[in-house]
């Protein structure tokens, strides 16, 4: 059996999660963000962990999530870190916490996405987002061929050292990103509609009335505001001229519904109409 974990906010981690799964027989998919809250089991057989890099290192969800993964049963462990440009130390942090468990990656990819870091840029430009879609097309195709054979091999990594070495002290600075979400700001074009509390992951958006209000359990994974249908939510000063990105391959109606089931970890299943 296959289970591939996953953690994606505006589509991209998902998009390649699934496209693995796709192509092995019997592969299923499942959230990592409720894995954050508890321990939980995971099957023997293959292991897939597919996340987003953050700030050259993981997310502080994934960091949580696979503290709480209990592997001693799997007989294949496999990750995919997905970034605009570079992974850092991210494959590297997946291994060290495997290494405590007294497990190791039997593989790690790295898969080139379009960017959706808002707050130093805007979304990729047409072009590239196609040329990056293509080639992880192929390089998913190549992963589920690789997985399905349980081939052992060495982890992709930066080719970069002082990218490898940036993560471990960039990681400090994703211990403020709760508070992060008072640097988001509404315009008076948001229509109050709701989106944006329902495709956060993390159950950090309460709508009052018809205005959103941030709760300070932020993950900084800009879900909120790269699918605003008006771009009403900003960050800092910067972003509003920044074109926003959805995966085109994820419709908005499954990144609600990954939401949800990661929300309903955080939130007990309540969610503010």
């Amino acid at each position: 059996m296959t289970t591939i974990y996953y953690y994606s906010a505006t589509g991209n981690s998902y998009a390649v999660a699934r496209d693995i799964a796709r192509k092995i027989d019997g592969a299923q998919l499942s959230s990592l963000v409720p894995l954050a809250s508890g321990t939980t089991a995971a099957g023997d057989g293959v292991v897939g962990i597919v996340f987003p890099v953050y700030d050259w290192s993981i997310p502080p969800v994934v960091r949580d999530s696979l503290e709480g993964l209990n592997v001693s049963r799997a007989e294949y462990i496999f990750a995919v870190a997905t970034c605009n440009f570079l992974p850092g130390c991210a494959l590297d942090r997946i291994n060290q916490m495997l290494a405590a468990k007294g497990k190791a990656l039997n593989a790690g990819f790295v898969v080139k996405m379009p960017g959706t870091y808002l707050p130093m840029y805007g979304a990729n430009t047409p072009g590239l987002q196609a040329r990056k879609l293509r080639a992880k097309d192929k390089k998913t195709g190549r992963i589920a061929r690789i997985v399905s054979e349980r081939r052992d091999r060495r982890s992709e990594g930066s080719p970069l050292l002082f990218d490898r070495l940036l993560g471990p002290k960039m990681e400090k600075c994703m211990e403020i990103f709760p508070e992060k979400d008072r640097d988001f700001t509404l315009e008076s074009s948001c229509t109050g509609c709701g989106i944006c509390a329902r495709v956060c992951p993390f159950g950090n958006i309460e709508m009052i009335g018809k205005e959103p209000q941030w709760l300070h359990h932020c993950q900084q994974c800009f879900a909120c505001a790269h699918l605003c249908p008006q771009q009403s939510i900003q960050i800092g000063d910067k972003t509003k001229d920044r074109k926003r990105y959805q995966n085109p391959a994820v419709p908005l109606k499954e990144i609600i519904a990954m939401a949800s089931e990661s929300r309903d970890a955080h939130t007990g299943g309540e969610m503010q109409p």
